[in-house]
């Protein structure tokens, strides 16, 4: 997901930057948040995991590499969904059918639910707000063809209290607890059917929604079916409720689902289409043209032919049932409208096998929407960009489609709105994208662990935009977001639950420091150890449940390198790093540079020397020289001919220093 406010941001943190003076002295006043440490090196510490991680080392389904242990194991979910949508009711009726297969060495006396729709209930919202839809009305649920009753509080604190069993489910808000009539041993699988039925929620709601706007109606449709909840091998039962703040965390499976509408509406969704034959045959004869495409887009469903039933046939009593079937998956969500227009163009990703695997990208949007015409385009170098430097994307197509939703990424579907900017509109489908690859292919919990996900995106989101955009700095809005709460009572932890993180440091913990980090990592280790690292990372995790440790023990395993010392501070505390030009000293032949450290959190120190003939020399202080407790300056020698002009630190900003006033020595 993309925060829109964060441009917002940006502007007041330049208008602040525009007002200091340039070409400061050495010596600066201290940043907000940073001070002289005379106290030793406090923030360098073993990153230790949790408890309940350290379990999972000890029973073998975690490595102390970072690798699945041998003992590793996995849930496994079918959902078998059928519904239908009335667009101007707004109200989706659906029954689904869910195989649920236990693979932990033990069983389970219940299963948990994800009803997510009654974020929308009365008792969340209050009976007159506008996001009051009624919540999910579950009409019907059964376990193994035995029918289950919803149970009150009052009964389930009297199983409780009583030790007595009496199968049936009870509903907390977002949270459905199944209390089984049997257990589900090891190794064994139970059939879940339930029916529903739920109003979408207007355009305000998060992720989800409909709107009324360019003359049509869209809905962009999540977090829309009884979902089961995550058991793992770490934390077991996730029983994390939806607050629409935190994102989610599931489990992978299989999908094959039937989604029925009136005539002329165009659905993308999670998924491949599986029976195709209910498009026109022009349609179908303009997809096979997309397939064979040189790299253009072409249109597949234009403005001209949004006449009668749009892309499809009349169907059977003017409607018509889509059929969608998705592998490996995490997730499924859709969006519809009866003016999409339709454009798609071919990407070539890297093969499983050496050369190249097509991958369709579709693009939906209404007529009038801003630099949607190059929608195609932007999703396509997004896609070969990252398949490029990441692994290779796993699925066979994607669909950017644009509705009311800002910005939100589902497998194989992004919801995409109208930024009224060209470089805004590919900043948000890049983003999107990005999360193809985390969380979609690479599950952890987004809401224990947001800057998994959130980070990583903003990152791989920063080096798609350098590349199409070259003339533009991405990464100069995250880091000085960033820096502009570092080290205050504003900040908070990137290892907190983002459900407890609230205001700007929310922003700043899950997207904007995580991806400035990341970039500083990239520095520290180079780049073919970086990118070595975060595709093993992803190789070994893809379609699995990774936890903080398993990267950070990645990482060092293949960078061959303890990094603890940038684990803690910048992952568990909110301490900064400061260094300052403490002495500028010229000579003949070269010039003596004293570097002081006077914040919390180590880094090295990239000297650059700039003499009058516009030549740079670059030395590092590698972090190794500051990591004894006692030391706080480093002075190094640097071999220059012709006069020195300027020395400064860090000139690439790839560090994010709090104060770089005191990184900068000009000759007078």
């Amino acid at each position: 997901m993309l925060i829109t406010a964060r441009r917002t941001a940006l502007l007041a943190v330049l208008f602040m930057a525009a007002c200091a003076p340039v070409g400061e002295p050495i010596v600066a006043p201290l940043p907000q948040g940073a001070a002289l440490d005379t106290a030793g090196r406090p923030y360098v510490r073993t990153a230790d995991p949790t408890d309940d991680y350290a379990a999972a080392l000890r029973g073998g389904t975690r490595s102390a590499t970072g690798a699945p242990g041998a003992a590793y194991w996995q849930q496994r979910v079918r959902y078998d969904i059928q519904a239908e949508l009335d667009p101007q009711e707004r109200r989706i009726t659906g029954t689904e059918r869910i195989v649920y297969r236990n693979n932990a060495p033990r069983e389970l006396p219940q299963v948990i639910f994800n009803l997510y729709q009654n974020l929308f209930a009365e008792n969340l919202r209050g009976r007159n707000n506008p996001l009051n839809t009624g919540g999910l009305n579950l009409t019907s649920f059964s376990v193994n063809g035995q029918t289950l009753g919803s149970l009150t509080q009052a009964q389930y604190e009297a199983n409780q209290r009583e030790n007595r069993f009496t199968p049936g489910y009870i509903t907390t808000g977002t949270l459905a607890r199944v209390l089984l009539p049997r257990p589900i041993a090891s190794g064994d699988s139970v059939v879940f059917e339930i029916a529903w039925n739920f109003r979408v929620p207007p355009e305000t709601a998060p992720r989800t929604g409909f709107e009324d706007a360019l003359g049509a109606r869209v809905f962009q449709v999540a977090q829309w079916y009884p979902q089961i909840a995550v058991f793992d091998d770490v934390a077991g039962y996730d029983v994390t409720p939806y607050s629409g703040q935190g994102e989610f965390y599931l489990e992978y499976g299989d999908f094959d689902v039937a989604l029925t509408l009136p005539a002329g509406w165009t659905v993308g969704a999670t998924g491949e289409l599986t029976n195709p034959d209910i498009l026109r045959p022009e349609i179908r004869q303009r997809l096979q043209q997309a397939m064979a495409s040189d790299g253009s887009s072409v249109s597949i469903l234009g403005a001209n032919d949004l006449t009668g039933t749009g892309a499809t046939g009349a169907g059977e009593n003017g409607r018509v049932t889509w059929r969608f079937a998705a592998r490996n998956v995490r997730d499924f969500a859709w969006a519809t409208s009866n003016r999409y227009r339709w454009d798609a163009r071919l990407a070539q990703i890297p093969g499983d096998r050496g050369g190249t695997r097509p991958v369709l990208v579709h693009s939906l949007y209404r007529t009038g929407a801003p630099h949607w015409e190059e929608s195609a385009l932007f999703g396509d170098h997004a896609m070969e960009f990252l398949s490029r430097t990441l692994v290779p994307y796993a699925y066979p197509q994607i669909t950017v489609s644009e509705g009311p939703i800002y910005g939100m990424e589902y497998p194989m579907l992004v919801f995409i709105g109208r930024p009224t900017d060209r470089l805004e509109l590919y900043e948000v489908i890049a983003h999107e994208i990005g999360h193809e690859w985390h969380p979609m292919m690479v599950g952890q919990d987004e809401a224990a662990f947001a800057w998994m996900d959130e980070g990583f995106t903003t990152y791989n989101e920063s080096r798609a935009v350098e590349a199409f955009f070259p003339e533009h700095d991405p990464w100069e809005e995250p880091r000085e977001n960033y820096l502009s709460i570092a080290g205050n009572k504003g900040e908070a932890p990137l290892m907190r639950n983002i459900e407890l993180v609230f205001g700007p440091a929310n922003v700043v913990s899950a997207y904007l420091k995580p991806g400035t980090l990341l970039r500083s990592l990239q520095r520290t280790l180079g780049d073919s150890v970086f990118f070595e690292g975060m595709r093993t990372f992803e190789r070994e995790w893809m379609f699995k449940h990774p936890y903080p440790w398993d990267f950070f023990n990645t990482m060092e395993r293949v960078s061959g390198r303890d990094l603890d010392w940038f684990w803690f501070p910048f992952w568990y505390r909110t301490v900064t790093l400061d260094h300052e030009l403490a002495n500028v000293t010229p000579s003949a032949g070269g010039v003596q540079v004293t570097v002081r450290d006077i914040g919390q959190a180590p880094a090295p120190a990239e000297i650059v020397v700039t003499t009058a003939d516009g030549r740079t020399t670059t030395q590092v202080i590698p972090i190794e020289r500051w990591l004894s407790p006692s030391t706080r300056s480093v002075t190094v020698t640097i071999p220059v001919s012709g006069t020195v002009t300027r020395v400064e630190i860090d000139p690439e900003q790839y560090y994010p220093d709090a104060n770089r006033r005191n990184n900068v020595w000009t000759a007078r």
